[in-house]
């Protein structure tokens, strides 16, 4: 069974959608769109400890030491089995998402493997969700 959290800005929505649309059993959702990891600090922390959570993070956000900080203090709030970072396309914040997923030593699905019109999100989300769903 995959029971799982995500947790993030616009990525995190429509990853959420696709897995949702494609499994009987729904993750929990805590993503808005152009959402920033300082506006993830401020969110309310869920009561309920998932087995899996799935962090889509930083794309909003500009690249440097204050991301990681905020990252890294996001990541150290919640206690799971298994932590997946989407690294988003931009480079720079990628490099930032991926130092801070090896310092926990979490996983990382890099978006820059998937298509996308913009950029910043993928053509086909179910892509997404099959590549985390492996």
């Amino acid at each position: 069974m995959f029971e799982c959290l995500i947790l993030g800005d616009s990525t995190g929505v429509g990853t959420a959608q696709a897995i949702n649309a494609r499994y009987e059993r729904h993750c929990d959702v805590q993503a808005a769109e152009r959402a920033t990891a300082a506006q993830v600090l401020s969110w309310r922390r869920p009561g309920k400890r998932y087995n899996t959570c799935i962090f889509s993070m930083g794309s909003n956000d500009m690249a440097g030491p204050a991301l990681a900080a905020r990252l890294a203090e996001i990541r150290a709030q919640f206690c799971f089995n298994r932590v997946i970072w989407l690294l988003p396309y931009a480079r720079p914040q990628a490099y930032t998402v991926s130092s801070v997923a090896a310092r926990f030593g979490d996983e990382t699905l890099d978006l820059g493997r998937f298509r996308s019109r913009d950029g910043v999100h993928p053509s086909r989300y179910m892509d997404v969700a099959e590549a985390l769903l492996r």
